[in-house]
């Protein structure tokens, strides 16, 4: 009797339909290893740029924000206004 004659049940390898179901179509499944490598990797990266935000002084800090309104202050100065709508002056 054949596979196909029988009636009985099916077997299915649940550990490759759980990986098909979770891998998207054109992207193969990272092994976990790797996936942990490079989320470890971000954190590292995100760490370091927290450091730096954060490990200035209080002057440094506040130069910072005074360039910050200089820079925003220069971009306003130079926004044309668009017809039809009220300008911050009028």
């Amino acid at each position: 009797m054949s596979q196909e004659e029988s009636n009985g049940p099916t077997l299915i390898n649940l550990s490759d339909a759980r990986r098909a179901r979770a891998a998207k179509p054109g992207k193969a499944a990272k092994p976990r290893h790797v996936r942990k490598q490079e989320e470890r990797a971000e954190k590292a990266q995100k760490a370091a740029a927290n450091r730096v935000r954060t490990g200035r002084s209080k002057a440094q800090k506040a130069q910072d924000r005074q360039e910050i309104t200089r820079l925003r202050s220069h971009v306003d100065g130079a926004r044309r206004d668009t017809p039809g709508t009220p300008s911050k002056d009028d």
